[in-house]
């Protein structure tokens, strides 16, 4: 277990290290910093840069300078954070309006408007949402990747619009192996999945939303498919916890042991089955310190499938991995029989 401790402590110091909006683009471990400039030597806030690490085709916005004579030539700074509203739901607060038009309105100089995945979304504001609404992982204290050194994990997300106009969220959560039940069903890559539909929330900014509906996957389209979407009165139901680095509140989910099924409660996951192999374990029972189990790995901002920020995974940690390819999820490690594709787990909504 000393392993992993060193692992959170040293995470906890990378991302407290980091400055500004996060770069999910590139890679974003955890939250940094609740503003950032958009202009200045660290001017790029917008996480844009990640496009440089895959394949990034035409399209997609580069350049949406405000213009008329009302611009300001105070530089626009980006302000954002994660609270909880009145009623318990988890939601963002963030100044930068989602959408390019919007975003190339605002009255002050060189706000981030990018738009590399010509989706008509910022990707500043995409890579904030992202990073903010994201969750952590809070591993049992039974799981094997504890003890592997050359374990990997990360997060692979989209963030899209909606039909409705509210918005998508979707999260490959990225494990670099799945070891299996009773010895049995073990493989390669392990392509889990969390998503939220979020509402447009403007007492908290132009840019800022509310968690509306959330799913968590559990063996998604398999015959022991524990899927689950949250809503309503049952958004009560997720745990909440003080993220361990700007202390505002961050979801937490509960990967089962091994197999990696992801829960919203230790209450779901363990009364799953009382059939042994087909039992889950979630959660770090008994630990003195749950902190040692808690993992909020590295995140990646996909883009879209036409105009993709990343398709080459190697960055992620997932040599011959793609974000976008038909093909089977390895977790780095080649071979056949692998995981689910990453596409499948970015491009399908669950939302009724």
């Amino acid at each position: 277990m000393e392993r992993s401790a060193l692992f959170v402590v040293a995470l906890a110091l990378v991302i407290a290290c980091g400055d500004g909006s996060p770069s999910v683009g590139e890679g974003s471990e955890g939250s940094s910093s609740g503003s950032a400039s958009s202009s200045g030597p660290a001017a790029d806030s917008t996480g844009s840069s990640g496009a440089d690490t895959g394949s990034s085709s035409g399209g997609g916005t580069t350049t949406t300078d405000p213009t008329g004579d009302e611009t300001s030539s105070t530089p626009f700074e980006h302000e954002f954070h994660t609270l909880l509203t009145d009623d318990g739901r988890l939601a963002l607060h963030s100044n930068l309006p989602p959408a390019v038009d919007a975003c190339a309105a605002l009255p002050l100089a060189d706000p981030p408007c990018d738009d590399l995945d010509a989706d008509g979304l910022v990707d500043a504001w995409e890579d904030v949402v992202l990073d903010r609404l994201r969750p952590l992982r809070r591993l049992d204290e039974a799981e094997q990747a504890v003890n592997d050194p050359a374990f990997v994990f990360a997060d692979v997300g989209r963030v899209v619009t909606a039909a409705d106009g509210s918005y998508r969220v979707m999260v490959m959560l990225g494990y670099s192996y799945d070891f299996g039940s009773c010895g049995f069903t073990s493989h390669n890559g392990d392509s889990e999945r969390v998503a939220l539909a979020l509402a447009a929330l403007p007492a908290e900014g132009d840019g800022g939303v509310v968690v509306d509906q959330a799913y968590t996957a559990a063996h998604e389209g398999t015959a022991t498919d524990h899927g689950h979407v949250f809503a309503g009165d049952e958004l009560a139901q997720l745990v909440l916890t003080p993220d361990p680095v700007v202390g505002e509140p961050r979801w937490v989910v509960f990967p089962s042991a091994d197999k990696h099924a992801t829960y919203a409660t230790l209450a779901i996951c363990e009364g799953i089955s009382p059939i042994p192999c087909l039992d889950e374990d979630c959660g770090p029972e008994g630990a003195a310190d749950p902190a040692m189990f808690d993992v909020l790995p590295m995140a990646f901002n996909a883009g879209e499938l036409e105009t993709p920020r990343l398709t080459d995974l190697t960055v992620a940690g997932f040599p011959g991995d793609d974000a976008w390819a038909e093909q089977d999820f390895c977790g780095g490690l080649g071979g056949t029989g692998c995981s689910a594709p990453v596409r499948d787990k970015l491009l399908v909504d669950p939302f009724p």
